[in-house]
């Protein structure tokens, strides 16, 4: 049930919060002081990004009350407090949204994408698969230069988002991987945590940081490093940051790595770290000298990824959808996570001494080759012009649509005089 209503609900919530923002073209305005300011869409996009990525982690920092409820009541009270949380969303939802911008039901273009694409490869478009002029020959201007006598549903302008879509979605297949790097393979950083001296903390605890190191970071970035970018005129554009992102979650899974290889070195049963409780006789050391600590190295690191990858991938997967189709493209980015997670299952047998070095190894080579290969296929992208593809005017409130239909249904007032 909670899979069915994420699955309703996630990939609606980005694009809705990116249709709040009043910025959807490049525009100049002129402040109090006098100087003239160019307003950036795409900015404007990655800082509402980054403050409902911000929010999302606010939430998951509960993490870190519901373990020790777990440990020290029961893990009834540790499913009360977001049970709590839920039962609270129903009325704030009933009251924001009419007071939400909203762009109003227009159904699905994916028939006219399957169109556009039946035309590309009933007039050659196999061999072009990859190449330059691929989606050109699938543009109506083009099919009735060609002397085609069809009617189309659809323009060139829409062809062109439908490449865009494609593109976003190539870059989106990317991301199972350095979301395997996020926290390791399947249960890996669990059973690595297991072998290690925590103090008697809870061996999930630290996993926390990824959130709290999130909600610390975006700030940061949010109000000195991406302006003081935008100062010095560098343009960190949105391949560019995901390159950075991907980058970020090799070196914190290569930390993984390390940390694994010294608790196998340290502890009493070698290569057997996690399950050396059951091994050795009751009342001995059972675990590494390698202090828990270390573990938030790796988390920090990761998570501070998260800022540069999550969060501009939901803009990539906002700004390069058609109008109607941005739910749908938001979904294929959400739904890279379910890959990742059936990874991690398809390989759970593997995940266990003593093959945990190679568990994380794996996986971080593999980031580290892809993150290259990623920067050559997509960095052209940097240099495009950032695009809403969007019907600014058919995005208002509840309120404005109800006037629009209230003047349209007033006669009009004639004057008798004239």
């Amino acid at each position: 049930m909670l899979s069915i209503g994420a699955a309703q609900f996630k990939p609606n919530i980005s694009p809705t919060i990116i249709d709040q923002s009043p910025h959807k073209i490049a525009h100049v305005i002129t402040e109090a002081s006098g100087e003239r300011v160019i307003i950036d869409p795409e900015e404007s996009v990655n800082t509402v990004m980054l403050w409902f990525y911000l929010l999302i982690n606010v939430g998951a920092c509960f993490g870190i009350p519901t373990t020790y409820l777990a440990k020290l009541v029961g893990y009834w009270a540790a499913y009360l407090i977001p049970t709590i949380l839920y039962l609270m969303l129903p009325p704030l939802l009933w009251y924001l949204n009419p007071r939400l911008v909203k762009q109003p039901p227009g159904g699905s273009d994916l028939g006219n994408v399957f169109k556009v694409l039946g035309d590309i490869f009933a007039h050659g478009g196999l061999k072009k698969i990859g190449r330059k002029g691929f989606w050109e020959v699938g543009k109506p201007s083009v099919r009735k230069a060609a002397g085609s006598t069809k009617v189309y549903a659809y323009d060139d302008h829409f062809v062109n988002d439908v490449r865009r879509t494609f593109q976003a979605c190539g870059i989106f297949l990317f991301l199972p991987v350095w979301q395997i790097n996020d926290g390791g393979l399947g249960a890996a950083a669990n059973a690595l945590s297991a072998g290690m001296d925590t103090n008697g903390l809870p061996n999930d605890l630290l996993d926390n940081l990824n959130s709290v190191s999130i909600v610390i970071m975006v700030p940061v970035m949010n109000h000195i490093i991406y302006p003081l970018l935008r100062r010095r005129g560098i343009k960190w554009g949105a391949i560019s940051r995901m390159t950075f992102g991907f980058a970020l979650g090799t070196v914190g899974s290569i930390a993984f790595s390390v940390l694994q290889y010294y608790v196998y070195q340290t502890s009493p049963c070698g290569y057997n770290a996690t399950t050396c409780a059951d091994i050795v006789p009751v009342g001995e050391v059972s675990v590494s000298n390698i202090s828990y600590a270390w573990y938030s190295v790796p988390i920090i690191i990761t998570a501070i990824s998260e800022i540069f990858v999550n969060v501009t991938a939901y803009g990539i997967a906002y700004s390069r959808a058609p109008k109607n189709m941005k739910g749908l493209v938001a979904s294929v980015n959400l739904a890279m996570t379910a890959i990742s997670a059936a990874i991690g299952l398809a390989t759970s047998a593997a995940i266990q001494d003593p093959y945990l070095i190679w568990v994380f190894a794996g996986p971080t080579i593999a980031g580290a080759v892809l993150t290259v290969i990623f920067w050559f296929t997509f960095k052209h992208i940097d240099k495009e012009e950032f695009v809403l593809s969007t019907d600014f005017a058919e995005l208002k409130k509840d309120s404005d649509r109800d006037s629009d239909e209230e003047r349209a249904g007033q006669p009009k007032m004639i004057d008798e005089k004239s």
